[in-house]
């Protein structure tokens, strides 16, 4: 009988699956109802957030939930929203069982919802497929316990562990196969981070494409400690159909302007160092209600939040070729790197190495 919970549980978590990178801010839940061993209806959280899996599934079904059995991936919010929360109903939707994959870290539910179906009557099963459920969207419980977003990084490097030639004259060191792939990974990202100094060499679009064919906008980060970036740059264009968030510590006369383009600019103290606190800038983004970022830098950027130990996720793409002493190095000290970083997954994109690792 257990193998039939983690089965149907299974199927919630594959819905959920399919749809992340779609329901940012909010974590990708899946959710569905059973009845004398039927599927009556399944779902999972809408574009951006709402509705919630469990709203959806509810009003999906109609009075056929009366004495049905709910599978969901993520424990049903219990604070309020226009049609009360979650938790509440599904009392009033007469489910009678209810299996439930993770405990939501929102302190707003955090076992609340678990506690008031028990009071209710409903049984209620927790932890069947959890870790997998956590894996799915660990952006959602990182961010909700530490305050700062999720960080992912890529980079493409050479075997020498090179991101560019000396004078940034190479476009592209990746193939094809593993470009198409990156933008796979910008997808499944609430927003993308880059520095002035990588707007002002590359000009790049960091849209989401597909077949050359731009598919969204996702919103943009700068880290520009002194303003720099060009007005007539890709990104500060896009501010007219996308957020685009600047963090700098100067305001010159290029803040009024970039403003009037759209963009939004945050300023921010040096540290010490005179230099910009990256975490400090993380915890803002948090309260930006952005909890999961992708970093598309350079190997100065990536070295510093590697130091700051402020990366979860590394994207590495390796080219066939080496580049030379002259080149620009993806991190300044490589032991660094193989110390903080552990390689769980690894894949070929024709002669490219691509290569997924957690921080340890």
């Amino acid at each position: 009988m257990k193998n039939l919970h983690k089965n149907y549980l299974l199927l919630a978590y594959n819905l959920a699956k399919k749809k992340f990178g779609k329901t940012f801010p909010n974590p990708s839940v899946g959710c569905l109802i059973v009845n004398k061993g039927k599927i009556i209806t399944s779902g999972v959280t809408g574009k951006n957030g709402r509705p919630h899996a469990e709203e959806f599934v509810i009003k999906k079904a109609g009075n056929k939930t009366f004495g049905s059995t709910m599978y969901v991936t993520l424990e049903p919010c219990f604070h309020n929203s226009k049609n009360g929360s979650c938790a509440q109903q599904i009392l009033n939707a007469g489910i009678k069982k209810i299996y439930i994959s993770c405990i939501d870290p929102n302190p707003k539910t955090n076992g609340r919802s678990i506690n008031f179906f028990k009071k209710n009557g409903i049984y209620t099963n927790v932890g069947i497929n959890s870790k997998i459920s956590k894996k799915l969207n660990q952006f959602f419980f990182k961010s909700i316990k530490h305050k700062i977003p999720y960080i992912k990084v890529k980079l493409a490097t050479s075997e020498d562990w090179k991101i560019t030639k000396y004078f940034y004259n190479s476009k592209w060191i990746s193939n094809k196969k593993s470009r198409e792939y990156s933008h796979f990974l910008r997808s499944r990202s609430q927003a993308i981070l880059t520095t002035a100094k990588t707007v002002i060499k590359d000009d790049p679009r960091l849209t989401v494409r597909q077949k050359n064919k731009k598919i969204h906008m996702i919103p943009i980060i700068v880290i520009d400690k002194n303003l720099t970036i060009p007005l007539g740059s890709k990104i500060v264009k896009s501010a007219k159909f996308r957020k685009v968030i600047i963090f700098t510590s100067k305001k010159n006369i290029r803040y009024s302007k970039l403003i009037k383009l759209g963009c939004n600019i945050f300023v921010q103290k040096l540290d010490k160092k005179n230099n910009l606190n990256l975490r400090s800038i993380m915890k803002k983004i948090y309260y930006l209600n952005i909890y999961d970022v992708f970093v598309e830098a350079g190997g100065i950027f990536f070295t510093n939040l590697v130091k700051s130990k402020l990366v979860d996720e590394f994207h590495l793409f390796t080219a066939p070729f080496k580049v030379g002493k002259r080149g620009k190095p993806m991190i300044d000290n490589i032991k660094l790197f193989k110390s903080r970083f552990l390689p769980v997954k690894k894949m070929y994109f024709d002669q490219d190495i691509y290569q997924m690792f957690y921080f340890k």
